[in-house]
């Protein structure tokens, strides 16, 4: 006869108690299959996700919610930080031997091919797939969960009537010298995108002009958006996710300008993690992520956009079919990103 200790009663307990959790969840989630039966029970097996997202830690887990009341079996932990610590974070993990991620939202798609052709990260082929446009994905590696368009925003008690810039040239005015804030191209993906579609469209002698604007660069978007709604500086270019939260949730005396000329929009990629202790839950959360329910949630919570085409933008954004969008596609941004970031850096100066 076996002796049972306390340690191994609970133990057997426990993974009892996922099976049957297992088996009571589904893969189809408001009618959209995210996964096979076998997921799911392996994912409630296991129990957990380790999510590095460059977003709002908080953000994050309120988009997680209705995963995990779908599936309570499953807990979604949130790390969050600036996609470079992220790379950083996820490479030295790596290299020691002890990967504890399992899977990660980025802002910058040259570093989403680093961790490619590193081995950082291992193949997908999502539900959704499909539902995602060729450029918003690298098909089997990563695709766009999130992405966010760059645009102008000025203070509406300061700045009015024929006053408010109405394209991307009204902010070369003499007027706004000092009084424009946006980020250095450092600081990641979404700040390359404003440069590079700034200079695909008006070409280095707009840079160069700007940069006489002296416009003050901050190490972060928040920051920009906050420095107009307090009137410290007039306007700025910046992401969409940083301005309507604060716009919308916050009713701050800001509004976006959506320029004839266009807007670049940056794709955020989500991919899954090499060695990852929790591979099922987080493939599982993945699928829920990019699926109709996983999206709408996602524009509920903050006002991204999503690139189904079946998913809204959240209310007061037009819909990306009304305006004209940029994005270069990925073999340009991988091609074109350092020389970029040296020829905008040496404009602008080392931030």
């Amino acid at each position: 006869m076996t002796a049972w200790s306390a340690p191994m009663l609970c133990a057997t307990l426990a993974m009892t108690l996922a099976a049957v959790a297992a088996s009571a969840q589904t893969p189809v989630v408001d009618g959209e299959t995210i996964g096979t039966p076998d997921l799911v029970q392996a994912a409630c097996t296991e129990g957990q996700v380790i999510y590095y997202t460059a977003q709002s830690d908080g953000d994050e887990r309120e988009i997680a919610q209705p995963f995990e009341r779908a599936f309570p079996c499953i807990k979604i932990s949130v790390i969050s930080a600036v996609t470079g610590r992220l790379f950083e974070r996820i490479a030295t993990e790596a290299q020691a031997g002890t990967p504890q991620g399992d899977l990660t939202i980025i802002t910058d798609e040259a570093l989403a091919q680093a961790l490619i052709e590193r081995k950082l990260v291992r193949p997908w082929n999502p539900p959704a797939a499909s539902q995602y446009p060729a450029n918003a994905q690298v098909e089997g590696w990563w695709y766009a969960a999130s992405g966010s368009l760059m645009y102008p925003i000025y203070n509406t008690q300061l700045v009015t009537g024929g006053d408010i810039p109405r394209s991307w040239k009204d902010l070369l005015a003499s007027k706004w010298k000092g009084k424009i804030a946006t980020s250095p191209i450092t600081i990641g993906g979404t700040a390359w995108m404003q440069y590079g579609f700034l200079r695909a469209s008006f070409g280095d002698d707009y840079l160069r002009q700007l940069a006489e604007q002296e416009p003050k660069l901050f190490s972060a978007y928040n920051a920009a958006v906050l420095s107009v709604a307090r009137g410290e500086t007039l306007i700025a270019i910046v992401s969409a996710l940083n301005d309507y939260p604060v716009r919308v949730g916050q009713g701050a005396p800001i509004a976006p300008v959506f320029p004839d000329e266009g807007i670049p929009f940056t794709n955020y990629p989500m991919l899954l993690l090499a060695k990852a202790p929790h591979p099922h839950a987080s493939e599982l959360f993945a699928n829920w992520y990019l699926s109709k329910s996983g999206q709408a949630q996602l524009v509920k919570v903050r006002g991204a956009y999503s690139l189904r085409r079946d998913v809204p933008p959240a209310k007061g954004n037009p819909p990306l079919a009304d305006l004209r969008v940029w994005n270069p596609g990925h073999e340009a941004i991988l091609r074109d990103h350092d020389a970029l970031v040296a020829e905008v850096t040496g404009i602008f100066g080392q931030h």
